[in-house]
């Protein structure tokens, strides 16, 4: 089974239609893993993600994953105590870091997370940066207004000295 459709059954699991980015951001972390997602399986539900029995079930797991599965619980419920340090985050190596990165975007809603068909009718996750695109170009927008602002003040403030 590949990612997306462990995703999708994730997301199924809640029996909502509307998932905030929070359950976005944790789905598609415990989505990787297929131990992990077979876990995680029992504990979805309409009342949300239980971290405690994740948790508990992934005792066994190898330090790496249960760092993820923290930072998912702490993305999803943000007020958790997370262990994982920014430091831990940059020791994770590929796959994890770049997934944690991708959840922390997701999470803040600068990237979406698309399920689609491939060529193939099977289906395929692929992340829709297009927010983030935004969030850019609106901060570039913003700092060539500020360049322009303190270029015209410096200008006025030199006029002003001369007179």
């Amino acid at each position: 089974m590949s990612q997306a459709k462990r995703y999708q059954t994730l997301t199924a699991l809640t029996g909502r239609n509307q998932l905030d980015s929070s359950y976005h951001a944790a789905f598609y972390l415990l989505s990787y893993d297929t131990e992990l997602y077979k876990i995680a399986c029992h504990h979805v539900n309409r009342d949300g993600i239980d971290f405690a029995s994740i948790k508990c079930a992934t005792r066994g797991f190898d330090e790496r994953s249960r760092q993820v599965i923290d930072i998912a619980h702490n993305l999803f419920s943000w007020n958790s105590k997370c262990d994982a340090t920014p430091f831990d985050v940059s020791r994770l190596g590929y796959p994890y870091m770049e997934l944690v990165c991708n959840a922390i975007y997701i999470a803040a809603d600068e990237i979406k997370v698309v399920i689609e068909p491939d060529q193939n009718h099977k289906e395929k996750m692929t992340l829709d940066t297009e927010p983030y695109e935004k969030t850019k170009r609106i901060h570039s927008r913003l700092k060539q207004m500020q360049a322009a602002w303190t270029a015209e003040a410096e200008t006025t403030e030199d006029y002003e000295m001369e007179c």
